[in-house]
């Protein structure tokens, strides 16, 4: 499991696949877990740097959103810790999609799920408003409803040590995928723009892909987004083609999968904004 950042008050690991993050938020009295994940191996080395940094501390074990890429290691930490999700996660209706999509994964890769396969049904700590402050032990979080992506994300930021932890928001390594709304998305996107504004974030930690700590790349991020966003909602009224060249020079990268949530945005934005089906 790559450790792709590490200071006295954060730890960033990054899966082997689709880049994935989980954060490790170190505060005096309590650590915060953020969707450990993938591979039962790699859920493993998050845990042992649990156990190492624990002592005293009260554990949270945090999601951004329900997608089961996120919420995959659930059960691993359920026991132990203190549960953090928005009100829109505990009554998704979609919430046995995703673990059927957790079977599939295991299935696919002959693993032999390490602990049982289940969804957040319960949490200690549930966030309902647009934004609510909570203080956990001793530390100031700030959480924001994001819905776009899907129907049920959560954007957090700590105070202490100035991190922004977005979900599958502003990922540097992809354009957004869309999954729910794309007017929602876009409420989301100008949320975080606020709050780049607003708050002073220090680290900006997205849900797949490298942490950034530079204000202006930061900005550059949510500028692509805002980018990619204007010309989806423009072609999904019928107001302009999408420029795909363009797109494939922003994200060279893993064009063969991205193409397939790239035409997913294009068929929803057709149905969602009245330009199609």
């Amino acid at each position: 499991m790559k450790v792709s950042f590490e200071h006295e008050k954060l730890v960033i690991f990054e899966s082997e696949l689709m880049q994935t993050t989980c954060t490790l938020v170190i505060g005096e009295r309590h650590l915060l877990l953020v969707d450990p994940n993938w591979l039962p191996s790699e859920v493993e080395e998050i845990a042992r740097k649990v156990e190492e940094l624990q002592g005293n501390r009260t554990l949270y074990l945090y999601f951004t959103h329900s997608d089961y890429d996120h919420i995959i290691a659930y059960e691993r930490f359920r026991d132990q810790a203190q549960v953090i999700v928005s009100q829109a996660l505990l009554s998704n209706p979609e919430w046995h999609q995703q673990l059927e999509e957790i079977r599939q994964f295991y299935d696919q890769y002959y693993l032999v799920p390490p602990w049982p396969v289940s969804y957040p049904e319960k949490a200690d700590l549930v966030i309902a408003q647009p934004a609510e402050q909570h203080e956990l032990s001793g530390d100031i979080y700030h959480f924001y409803q994001a819905a776009g992506h899907n129907r049920d994300g959560l954007i957090a930021f700590h105070e202490a040590s100035g991190t922004l932890i977005t979900g599958d928001y502003l990922c540097g390594v992809e354009f957004p995928f869309i999954y729910y709304s794309v007017l929602a998305y876009q409420k989301t996107l100008s949320l975080l723009g606020r709050l780049l504004n607003d708050l002073p974030v220090k680290t900006l930690v997205a849900g797949h892909g490298a942490v950034k700590q530079d204000k202006q790349e930061m900005q550059s991020r949510w500028e692509e987004s805002q980018w990619y966003l204007d010309a989806l909602i423009a072609h999904g009224r019928e107001e302009g083609v999408f420029p795909e060249t363009e797109l494939w020079q922003k994200y060279p990268h893993f064009q063969h999968i991205q193409r397939k949530y790239h035409q997913a945005n294009l068929a929803l934005a057709k149905r969602e904004l009245g330009g199609g089906i």
